[in-house]
């Protein structure tokens, strides 16, 4: 015991001699406290995060792919920067985890991201320190042997591809059909296939068709992409279009089922298969505009139309009705954007109105299909023979290598005497008694009634009679009263229907504002959007169809604004029809939406 305490006090002696040699201010328990805690800190912030990276191969082919795992530990949240990868590696898939351990109260945070990666390049490959926020990983090196390689489109390959010209020779502007098939064998999944890339900038390719199929090439078994491409050359020269691209993986597993059932594990190096093809580039040489083409539009096609319908058969019109004349251009090998306008010179005495165009495009494998549908309203006011001139669009038959002219032949029409007019008004309905909208009832003449008798029998049945004409009289009086009270009560409007009634308001005083300022383009549009909001399902798309929808005075209001359309003179008479006048009868006429729909639609709108 006593040399145990010799030791202690020896041992305190040599810490009271080692502690007298600090400085002062580690003398005293404070100072001592904090210096412990800034080292603590410190020692815990080297600690606060750890990166390090990882392969799960060192040496593969080309053909193959190898992980590449990202340990980050500690509280660094930030992202590794994995752009420094893309110069060597394409990065095919990517995935995440996190785990949160405690052990002796002390928390430890790790969280991993695992990237699958296909090289580029062959040889010794170095992947660089990835950045993850302050921190880098280490760098780390991959042996990439040659592996298979890129399939250059000899059959028996696992996947090769081929492509096919419709022509190796056109002109500028002139479709050429390009075929890419894609062979791949058993137990190929394809991933990515890349379309043609020309070497010209000014160059269009639209794919058109795509087919997938069966079939054999050198004895093997293969599942083709088919796909074709419209090709049309804006610049001549020399159009390259470089080798089309696969990447996919998988392969095959030889070997019967009973083979696969003992060793199913056999063949697992086959999931990291992968399988990259190219094709060869083709050449295609564009030709320039032959010199003795001379039209204003060139137009290279296989095939060109022109197709008129809407004429009458013995070309006989009314003077001043209208005549709807429609003339379609049909092209094989052009898109709709590259036919032209048809211009049609007109006679004198012949006005035309015509719609907007119609475009098209057809596609199928053998290419496009263009077309470009005109229609045009024709109105001759006066009574005469008028020549309708011929349509005539020169073309280059890329079939036979030539200039061809579609033509549509003159028409002669006759238009007969009789101009269009205001429709007589409806006779005026006798009665005063009849109210707007209601029918006064006919008279009707009843057989002249005997003279009575004093048949007491016959008395008591007139008093009968008497009774009931005054119980129905009374009846009928009670039911009207009550009626009137019902469409006095105030009804309950939803929002949609006080919004619609609003932008009703708005376009009858559009409508009025127009006939004032007689505008009749901005007349014709509010009465056109008089008609969108009082027909919301189907609107009328003329006025000729709105005024069949229309009461009377509103109808004739509307056809006299339509004349001064189609009428060669100026005609002012559209304005005598003050929409303030008629202001009644269109709100009468757009408040019959409820209740009376059926009634009001036409067989024909």
């Amino acid at each position: 015991m006593r040399a145990a305490r010799h030791l202690s006090c020896e041992s305190s002696t040599n810490a009271f001699e080692i502690m007298m040699q600090f400085p002062l201010f580690l003398r005293y328990p404070l100072y001592r406290f904090v210096i412990l805690t800034l080292l603590l800190l410190a020692g815990s912030s080297s600690a606060l995060g750890e990166v390090s990276a990882r392969l799960s191969r060192s040496a593969i082919s080309a053909d193959e792919t190898v992980s590449l795992t990202i340990q980050i530990k500690g509280e660094n949240e930030a992202k590794p920067d994995l752009s420094v990868l893309d110069a060597q590696f394409e990065i095919l898939g990517r995935s995440q985890q996190q785990s949160i351990s405690v052990i002796n109260g002390n928390v430890s945070r790790s969280r991993g991201l695992n990237l699958t990666l296909l090289p580029n390049t062959t040889g010794t490959l170095e992947i660089p320190p990835i950045p993850v926020g302050n921190e880098n990983t280490a760098p780390l090196r991959l042996q990439v042997s040659e592996g298979t390689g890129e399939s250059n489109g000899v059959p028996g390959s696992d996947v090769f591809i081929e492509l096919e010209l419709s022509e190796t020779s056109a002109y500028l502007q002139q479709e050429i059909v390009l075929t890419l098939r894609l062979f791949m064998g058993e137990g190929v999944r394809g991933e990515q296939l890349s379309d043609p890339k020309p070497n010209l900038p000014d160059t269009v390719i639209q794919r058109i068709s795509e087919t997938q199929y069966k079939t054999q090439r050198a004895g093997e078994n293969y599942q083709v992409v088919e796909r074709r491409y419209a090709v049309f050359a804006y610049q001549s020269g020399q159009l390259r279009l470089d080798g089309v691209r696969f990447s996919g993986r998988g392969g095959r597993r030889g070997g019967s089922i009973y083979d696969l059932l003992n060793s199913p594990f056999s063949n697992q190096k086959v999931d990291r298969q992968i399988y990259r093809a190219v094709s060869d580039a083709v050449n295609i040489d564009i030709k320039p505009i032959p010199a003795n083409f001379n039209p204003r539009h060139w137009l290279p096609a296989r095939n060109l139309q022109l197709v008129e319908t809407g004429l009458a058969l013995n070309n006989q019109q009314i003077a001043g009705k209208p005549l709807t004349r429609t003339i379609m251009l049909l092209a094989d090998g052009l898109t709709s954007a590259q036919l032209p306008a048809i211009d049609m010179n007109l006679p004198e005495g012949v006005k035309q109105y015509p719609d907007r165009p119609e475009m098209k495009d057809n596609l199928s494998g053998a290419g496009i299909t263009g077309s470009r549908q005109n229609k045009v309203t024709l109105v001759a006011a006066n009574p005469g023979d008028y020549e309708l001139p011929a349509i005539e669009i020169p073309w280059w038959n890329t079939e036979t290598d030539r200039m061809e002219t579609a033509r549509l032949p003159a028409r002669n029409i006759e238009v007969l005497g009789g101009t269009a007019s205001i429709p007589p008004p409806l006779p005026k309905r006798t009665g005063s008694s009849a109210t707007a909208g209601e029918t006064a009832p006919e008279a009707v003449s009843l057989p002249a009634t005997p003279e009575s008798t004093d048949n007491p029998l016959t008395h008591w049945l007139i008093w009968v009679l008497a009774l009931g004409w005054i119980t129905t009289l009374v009846v009928w009086r009670m039911s009207r009263h009550r009626s009137k009270q019902q469409a006095a009560a105030p009804a309950a409007i939803d929002p949609a229907e006080a919004v619609r009634r609003h932008s009703i308001e708005q376009a009858i005083e559009t409508l009025e504002g127009a006939y004032h300022e007689q505008d009749r383009e901005a007349a014709r549009d509010a009465w056109l959007r008089w008609g969108e909001l009082r027909w919301p399902e189907k609107a009328p798309s003329n006025l000729n169809r709105l005024s069949h929808r229309c009461p009377k005075r509103v109808a004739e209001a509307i056809l006299a604004l339509d004349l001064t359309f189609y009428s060669q003179d100026e005609r002012s008479d559209w304005v005598k029809f003050n929409p303030g006048v008629l202001r009644k009868k269109i709100v009468l006429s757009t408040n019959m939406i409820r209740g009376q729909q059926t009634a009001l639609t036409p067989l024909n709108p």
